[in-house]
């Protein structure tokens, strides 16, 4: 799902919906027939009834006939929404992008290029699938925040780059599981350092540091797999796993412990 409709959008409904006579067959515009912003006017009123193919339409009419137009900038932006309402999203995507490329000056730039990047991320596969679009989706948002600093869109913007980390996360989490199970458990732990490296603030780092432990624990490492434990038992003390983690923990620690004293033991003359 999309985030919510905010800025020049929202606006434009609540005036489309003072417009709309209940009942009637079509809208009430505060323009006549023959003003330039008829189309524009139409437009938004569809808009606002969700009638989207005729939203598209009047949008449409109105950007061929006056493409210089003051409302231009914000019949594109619309057109794009309307696109995007219906799934449309490589459609929508293209909309948004030629908002950016024709209207420099707009006022709503930052909106357009960040539907832009939501359209994207509605073509994401799941985790397990081709992660082409999500790739695509995190470098179109990261270069908005980069151009857009002050946006107010910008903390939205954040959240939806850890929604993706967590997601990317997941793939090479699935895969470091596949492989632990094969009992192939060096395979499995590159795949879980991708997960701790290249997404360490995603919510899959706690149960990547229990399966990577028990992966050098099956390995004999027992002193990374103790280290790995203790780093969850430490920073994660709530999650679901911890527990478990703990008891293992103390089992590998007094492992460690008797193989230390037998050691020592095997040393003296």
């Amino acid at each position: 799902m999309g985030r919510p409709i905010t800025g020049v959008v929202q606006m434009c409904l609540v005036a489309c919906a003072l417009l709309w006579v209940a009942g009637c067959g079509g809208p009430r515009l505060s323009v006549s027939r023959d003003s330039d912003r008829y189309e524009f006017e139409s437009g938004k009123a569809a808009y606002s009834k969700k009638h989207w193919l005729d939203a598209q339409t009047h949008l449409k009419r109105f950007l061929d006939v006056h493409p210089g137009h003051a409302a231009a900038d914000s019949a594109q932006l619309l057109l794009g929404m309307a696109q995007f309402q219906v799934k449309s999203y490589a459609e929508a995507a293209v909309e948004f992008a030629i908002l950016v490329r024709e209207f420099p000056r707009s006022d709503l730039l930052d909106e357009a290029s960040y539907q832009e990047c939501l359209c994207y991320k509605e073509q994401m596969s799941k985790s397990q699938l081709d992660p082409t679009f999500a790739f695509r989706t995190r470098s179109c948002i990261n270069e908005f925040i980069l151009r857009y600093p002050d946006s107010p869109l910008r903390e939205d913007a954040r959240g939806q780059l850890l929604e993706i980390a967590n997601g990317l996360a997941e793939k090479e989490f699935e895969l470091g599981i596949m492989w632990t199970k094969m009992k192939k458990y060096r395979a499995g732990i590159i795949y879980f350092d991708e997960v701790l490296q290249k997404y360490p603030t995603s919510i899959w780092v706690p149960d990547t540091l229990f399966w990577k432990a028990r992966c050098h624990k099956e390995r004999k490492q027992f002193d990374e797999a103790i280290a790995l434990l203790r780093l969850l038992v430490d920073s994660f003390p709530d999650h679901k796993l911890t527990s478990q983690g703990k008891r293992e923990l103390e089992h590998l620690e007094r492992r460690a412990a008797e193989d230390r004293r037998s050691e020592q033991a095997g040393r003296r003359p």
